[in-house]
């Protein structure tokens, strides 16, 4: 297919900071430079950090950020999407992708995008009313997995809908001993077991049940430290249930993080309970360095298993079966490189950044 020239693409995004949509954009866009395909970005809550604006910019994207007033932010965008005369609208904010949506139909836009990154169940009068404006507004449906998908416009539009996976490097992710050595060394844990999580410290992580797992771990192995990687509104609970069960002086907080691919490599096994996940890219990073991980059994999708270094159990078992499962399945193991692995299941960004730049173009031609 002939590729039109200079197709520009919005991507409405909730705040341009450290976070799973950013590495996203990121990741796709840094192996897209050879294409015809520009990326701006519109962040939606401008009160917080947008960590990721200098690191956008630095790859010639415009980042825009909407007004504070929730009443300005439509006239804001309109005025936007007309003045930059963008070819397509690529909203990744749930649900209320709708509105955003509905505001680039308005202005003019053809190419509507809607990209699911969750997979939460839509129940009550207001989101069947989104979930009817958004799929009437949306030209074209994406989402990092099928049950995303599903879960965000319906089952009845997985067949015609577009997975864009969470694709990455996995050259970046090839598991290094030095640099294990390294982080271990600087982080003081060189000699202990290390559990790991990387996520937002929220509710739907599951937290609590992870730490009881740690605390069922500590009672039957010695020298082990979890390391908590990422930022959220548990975070401050999570430090006092930490306390209240005796636990601070083997857990770390490290706040978030864009050296994940390194902290992966220094730990032994990741922890990834949640409650529910649209996809859970933290189980393929994993993977990509060989870390052994176990996540919530009906949670995350098994879409994530890329491996047999990923492991499934239902988070309504005991702890002590994942403290087991631990000791079974992820001590003494050896470390290999996984970028065939990686590849093979559609997570290479190389590969998948030239297949979204072929998205473009056919939606932009309309085939």
């Amino acid at each position: 297919m002939a590729q039109v020239e200079n197709i520009k693409v919005l991507h409405v995004i909730t705040r341009a900071d450290i976070g799973g949509i950013s590495s996203l954009l990121y990741n796709y866009y840094t192996n897209m430079l050879h294409g015809n395909v520009v990326f701006h970005v519109v962040a939606i809550e401008t009160s917080y950090t947008q960590r990721y604006q200098q690191i956008f910019e630095d790859l010639g994207m415009h980042v825009f950020l909407m007004p504070e007033k929730i009443t300005r932010r439509l006239r804001y965008l309109k005025r936007l999407i007309r003045q930059e005369r963008y070819d397509v609208v690529h909203a990744h904010v749930e649900l209320v992708s709708a509105v955003y949506l509905a505001t680039a139909m308005l202005a003019g836009t053809r190419v509507r995008v809607s990209h699911t990154h969750l997979a939460v169940d839509n129940t009550g009068l207001k989101n069947k009313i989104l979930q009817m404006l958004l799929n009437r507004v949306a030209t074209h449906r994406v989402g990092c997995s099928k049950r995303a998908i599903a879960k965000l416009f319906g089952s009845k539009y997985v067949p015609r809908a577009t997975v864009v996976y969470n694709a990455i490097d996995p050259h970046e992710y090839v598991f290094d001993p030095l640099i294990r050595q390294t982080i271990r060394q600087e982080l003081q844990i060189h000699e202990k077991y290390v559990v790991g999580f990387v996520g937002r410290l929220t509710a739907l992580k599951n937290i609590p049940y992870l730490l009881e797992v740690f605390k069922a771990l500590k009672h039957k192995k010695k020298d082990v430290v979890l390391l908590l990687v990422g930022e959220g509104e548990m975070q401050g609970i999570l430090k006092t249930k930490i306390e209240e069960i005796g636990l601070s002086p083997d857990v770390k907080f490290l706040g978030a993080r864009i050296d994940v691919n390194q902290l992966l490599m220094a730990m032994d096994v990741l922890l990834f309970p949640s409650f529910s996940e649209g996809f859970g890219l933290v189980m393929v990073e994993a993977q990509a360095t060989a870390l052994k991980c176990i996540a919530s059994l009906d949670g995350v999708s098994k879409e994530t298993s890329i491996s047999n270094y990923s492991y499934y159990e239902a988070i309504e078992k005991p702890a002590e079966v994942w403290a087991d499962l631990i000791l079974d399945k992820c001590v003494d193991y050896e470390r290999v490189n996984m970028e065939q692995e990686v590849a093979k299941h559609h997570f290479d960004v190389r590969i998948e950044a030239n297949k979204l730049i072929d998205f473009y173009n056919r939606a932009v031609q309309g085939s």
